[in-house]
C-alpha cells in the first residue's frame, strides 16, 4: 500500500526537475481545472468494514469461478501424467496415446470454449491511497513532462497511479494436447521415450494466466451504495447517513475517472447523474428503493463493461 504523503514529495521533486529544465518558464494548461470534489470527513461506514465487504465480494467471485471448473480438464491433466508414468512401457503408452488423442480431438470439436480449460482462481490487491486533487497535480505534471521530451519523468509519474483487485485465472491450453501427444506417440515408436517424456512433461508445465482487473475505486462505490440502499430501506429518516455514504460513492466513481479507468464519457456522468436524483429522493424522504435499484444495476453494468475491457493474459 503506497501513502500519498510519499507521492506529494516525488511530485515536487519531478516538478523542480521539469520546471527546472523548461526553458519557457512556466507551462500553460489547454484546460481550465476542473472543481474538485470534496471528500466527505466521516464515512458511516469504517474502513475495515468496506475493505471487507469488497474482500467477500471478490471471494463469493472466485468460487463462482471454481464452481466451474470443468470434470474435463482433471481427466486431461490427469491422464496425461497417467501416459508419462508408463512412458516406458512403449505399446501400453502408444495406445494410450491414441485413446487420449481421439478423445481430446472429440471434446474440442464438440465444444471449441475448451481449448482453455480453467484449472484455478486468485486474486490480489493493488491498492494506491491517494485523492483527486493529487491525482490532477500527477497528470498535470506528467503531460508537462510528455510535452517537454522527458518521457521517463511522465512514465515514473504515473507507474503507479492504480488502485485495483486483480483476479487471475489459470488455465490449461488443452487445444495444444493432441498436437503434442501425437508428437510423443511417433517419438515413442522410434525408441525415444525420453523424449517424449520431456515432451509431455513440458506440454503438462504450459499455463496461460489471463487476468481481469476491476478498479477499487468502482468496487468501493458500489458497497457504499448498496450500504446506503440498506440504511434508506429500514428508516427514511437516516438521510445524513445515506447522503454521506452516497457523497463518498460519487467521490470514488470520480478518483477512478481521473485516474483513468474508462473513458470520461457518458457512462461516468450518467452514474453522477443518477447519483444526484437519488440525493434529492434521500433529502425528500422518499421511498427511493426503486432508484437505487436501478443505479446498482447500473454500476454493475459499468463495472462488467470495464471489467472486460481490462482483460489481460499471458503465458
Amino acid at each position: 500500500m503506497k501513502i500519498s504523503k510519499v507521492l506529494l514529495l516525488g511530485l515536487s521533486l519531478a516538478f523542480a526537475t521539469i520546471t527546472g529544465c523548461a526553458q519557457d518558464g512556466k507551462a500553460k494548461m489547454g484546460k481550465s481545472e476542473k472543481p474538485i470534489l470534496k471528500k466527505e470527513a466521516t464515512l458511516e461506514m469504517n474502513k475495515d468494514s468496506l475493505d471487507s465487504k469488497v474482500i467477500a465480494d471478490m471471494e463469493k467471485q472466485v468460487e463462482e469461478r471454481k464452481l466451474k471448473l470443468t470434470e474435463e480438464a482433471l481427466t486431461a491433466i490427469s491422464e496425461t501424467r497417467s501416459l508419462i508414468e508408463n512412458i516406458d512401457d512403449k505399446d501400453k503408452a502408444i495406445k494410450k496415446g491414441h485413446e487420449l488423442i481421439g478423445r481430446l480431438e472429440v471434446l474440442l470439436a464438440r465444444d471449441p470454449s475448451l481449448a482453455l480449460i480453467p484449472i484455478d482462481v486468485s486474486f490480489q490487491k493493488e491498492e494506491f491511497v491517494t485523492d483527486i486533487e493529487t491525482i490532477r497535480k500527477t497528470v498535470k505534471l506528467a503531460q508537462e513532462a510528455m510535452d517537454k521530451g522527458y518521457y521517463r519523468a511522465a512514465s515514473d509519474l504515473l507507474k503507479d497511479m492504480r488502485s485495483e483487485m486483480i483476479i487471475s485465472t489459470y488455465l490449461l491450453p488443452t487445444a495444444t494436447y493432441p498436437k503434442a501427444i501425437k508428437a510423443a506417440v511417433v517419438l515413442l515408436e522410434e525408441n525415444k521415450p525420453k523424449e517424449a517424456k520431456a515432451l509431455l512433461e513440458s506440454t503438462l508445465s504450459t499455463i496461460v494466466i489471463e487476468r481481469d482487473v476491476e478498479p477499487l475505486p468502482i468496487l468501493n462505490a458500489e458497497q457504499m451504495i448498496i450500504e446506503a440502499a440498506l440504511i434508506d430501506k429500514k428508516d427514511h429518516n437516516n438521510v445524513d447517513k445515506v447522503i454521506n455514504l452516497l457523497n463518498n460513492a460519487e467521490y470514488q466513481l470520480t478518483l477512478a475517472e481521473e485516474m483513468g479507468y474508462g473513458k470520461k464519457d457518458k457512462d461516468y456522468k450518467a452514474l453522477a447523474y443518477s447519483i444526484d436524483v437519488l440525493k434529492k429522493s434521500v433529502k425528500k424522504k422518499e421511498n427511493s428503493e426503486s432508484k437505487f435499484d436501478v443505479l446498482k444495476k447500473d454500476i454493475k453494468k459499468f463495472k462488467e463493461k470495464l471489467f472486460a475491457s481490462n482483460k489481460k493474459s499471458k503465458s
